[in-house]
Parts: structure tokens; sequence; C-alpha cells
């Protein structure tokens, strides 16, 4: 595969996560995870999906941006 192939699809993931993140704050949405040897629940806050978004959003940004360089 060609560098700008695999750049595309990384970046193509990462806004994809980045827009997810922003639809469960908009839903507000609950995330749990559920351990099933203790059976404990954990629950992701939604200050997490902040900064998901920022971080995935920032990289996917990037990553067009170097792109365009080549």
């Amino acid at each position: 595969m060609k560098k700008n192939t695999i750049i595309t699809a990384a970046a193509i993931v990462l806004f994809l996560a980045g827009i997810s993140h922003l639809v469960r704050i908009y839903k507000d949405w609950d995330i749990e995870i559920i351990s099933k040897s203790s059976e404990t629940i954990w629950e992701i806050p939604l200050w997490g999906s902040f900064i998901s978004t920022i971080i995935t959003l920032f990289l996917a940004y990037n990553l067009v941006k170097m792109k365009k360089k080549r």
C-alpha cells in the first residue's frame, strides 16, 4: 500500500471516531464496560468524550495536512 492510502485511511478512521464522540455528547449516551469476572460496571464519563473528540479530530486534521504536503 502507498503511504498516502494509509494516511487517508487513518484520517478517516480518526474522523469517524471523533464524530462518534460528538454524537455521544449530543445524545447524552452512556458507555458502560462490564467485567464478567468481578461483575463490576465501569462507566465512561462524558468529559472523557470531550477529550477524545479533541484528540481524534486534531490527529485527523494533522494527517490531512501531512497528506497535502506530499
